[in-house]
């Protein structure tokens, strides 16, 4: 192509959004109490916006960050910091982008925590060793710009499931309608839960707020008659909402993990709502979003 058409093609192209970063960065951290040691392992994601135009239009890379530095940023920062919650951390990396590099507009970052659990050693919790908590996993999305600062986190994977108390019925029928009512199933599901932080953040425990959510989240899945995935998800989230106050909304996720009664009938048996084998998909998807009202 010669220079001249390439010169006339870009009259008719802009550049609307540019944004680059880092992902994937895994850290490890042990962290020290004397008598007792933290295991702390996370996974961040860095996102910059900001004056990098240059790079994509003219290849001039003067302003850019190495995405290679912004990994050796949350190894040197997280060696200074205590890590006491995930949001904290965050907050400190946005603040550290933003206040080095004059040039970055917004900084994003998040955070996914692998738990790990401490061992029960002949009844005592052991002092540095841990068994995974699973697939389960606590999250924090951090934006800033130079105005002010927004901090979600979440709960990823909590993976509940509850024998009986849970109905569906009274649904729309109609032509293309086979599925039966039930009035008594196996509930489960996999909650995603993110909760959005107000104002005054210099003030929020984080940690006890992360723990207040989940146990409410389980205790409402437990102890709620369900009527429908729909009506649980709303008393969950209500429930988060009335016990924290410093959270403006919280959206929750709930896929339907279906368990599907088996007909023992052509083996001459009669299955009292014992026998059931687990679907993955086709799966219902459910979710909503609570908000504090006025």
């Amino acid at each position: 192509m010669s220079s001249t058409k390439a010169k006339f093609e870009a009259k008719f192209s802009t550049l609307s959004h540019n944004a680059y970063g880092k992902s994937g960065i895994r850290l490890t951290k042990v962290i020290n109490h004397g008598d007792r040691q933290e295991l702390k392992e996370l996974t961040a994601n860095i996102q910059l916006e900001g004056e990098f135009e240059n790079s994509y239009l003219q290849g001039d890379n003067s302003t850019i960050i190495a995405t290679d530095s912004m990994r050796n940023t949350v190894y040197v920062l997280a060696a200074e910091h205590d890590l006491s919650s995930i949001e904290s951390f965050a907050q400190h990396l946005c603040k550290h982008f933003l206040t080095k590099y004059p040039h970055v507009q917004d900084a994003s970052v998040n955070l996914v925590e692998d738990l790990w659990l401490r061992i029960q050693a002949k009844g005592l919790a052991h002092p540095h060793a841990f068994v995974s908590a699973g697939s389960e996993k606590r999250s924090t999305h951090v934006t800033a710009d130079r105005e002010g600062i927004t901090v979600h986190s979440a709960i990823e994977n909590l993976v509940v499931a509850k024998t009986t108390e849970s109905q569906f019925w009274g649904f729309i029928r109609d032509e293309f309608t086979t599925l039966p009512e039930t009035h008594d199933r196996v509930m489960a599901t996999s909650v995603e839960a993110t909760w959005t932080y107000g104002e005054n953040l210099d003030k929020v425990d984080f940690n006890k707020n992360y723990e207040t959510i989940r146990q409410l989240l389980l205790e409402v899945f437990a102890t709620h008659t369900s009527l429908a995935v729909q009506q649980t998800l709303y008393a969950m989230g209500e429930a988060a909402l009335h016990a924290v106050s410093e959270i403006s909304e919280i959206n929750i996720t709930m896929p339907n993990q279906h368990r599907i009664a088996f007909n023992l009938e052509p083996f001459g048996k009669t299955n009292k709502n014992e026998i059931f084998y687990p679907i993955d998909e086709p799966y219902g998807l459910i979710s909503g979003t609570i908000k504090r009202g006025s």
